[in-house]
C-alpha cells in the first residue's frame, strides 16, 4: 500500500470512530432525557401539583375541583377531564340540559385558573342545542400548556344556531 492510501484509510477509520462515538453520545443523552422527561433526576424538572404523566406522555389534570359540576344556561357540565401531549392541552367533558325545555346552542368561555385563582387561559367552546335530558360532548383545546390548572368556569358568550 502507498503512503497516501494508508493516510486516506487512516483517516476514513478516524471519520468512522468518530461517527460511531458520536451516535451513542447522541444515544445516551436521548436515554437521559427520557429519564428525565419521566420524573426522573433533573435538576429543571418541576413537580406539578395537579398533574399525572401517563405512560404515554400525556399529562392528565388531577385536581378535585375540576369533579366540580358547573352549570350555564341550564346545562351542567361535569366528567371534566383535562390533558396535555404534544404541546396540545384539551378539555373534555359532558354537557348535559337539566331543564324541561330545549337549550339552544351557545358559546361559551371556558377561563382555566390555577390555585390562586389567577387567570392561565380562555379558549371558546360551542354547545350544541339540547333538549330536556340530552347530553353532549364539550370539547375544546389550545396550544397553550394548562395541564397543571385548578380549576375553571364555563360563562356563555352568545348563542349559536346549530
Amino acid at each position: 500500500m502507498k503512503k497516501n492510501e494508508k493516510i486516506f484509510v487512516g483517516a476514513i477509520a478516524l471519520i468512522a470512530i468518530i461517527i460511531v462515538a458520536g451516535l451513542l453520545i447522541a444515544r445516551n443523552s436521548r436515554r437521559q432525557q427520557t429519564a428525565n422527561n419521566d420524573g426522573g433526576e433533573d435538576e429543571n424538572y418541576v413537580e406539578e401539583e395537579f398533574v399525572q404523566r401517563l405512560e404515554d406522555g400525556t399529562r392528565l389534570n388531577t385536581s378535585e375541583q375540576l369533579h366540580n359540576t358547573k352549570r350555564v344556561e341550564g346545562v351542567e357540565v361535569t366528567n371534566i377531564q383535562v390533558t396535555e401531549k404534544d404541546n396540545l392541552s384539551d378539555v373534555l367533558a359532558t354537557a348535559t340540559n337539566v331543564t324541561d325545555q330545549v337549550q339552544q346552542g351557545i358559546s361559551v368561555d371556558i377561563k382555566i385558573v390555577d390555585k390562586e385563582g389567577k387567570e392561565l387561559t380562555t379558549i371558546p367552546a360551542l354547545i350544541k342545542r339540547l333538549e330536556p335530558g340530552e347530553s353532549t360532548e364539550l370539547h375544546a383545546n389550545a396550544t397553550f400548556d394548562f395541564a397543571n390548572a385548578y380549576d375553571f368556569t364555563v360563562t356563555k358568550t352568545g348563542d349559536y344556531v346549530y
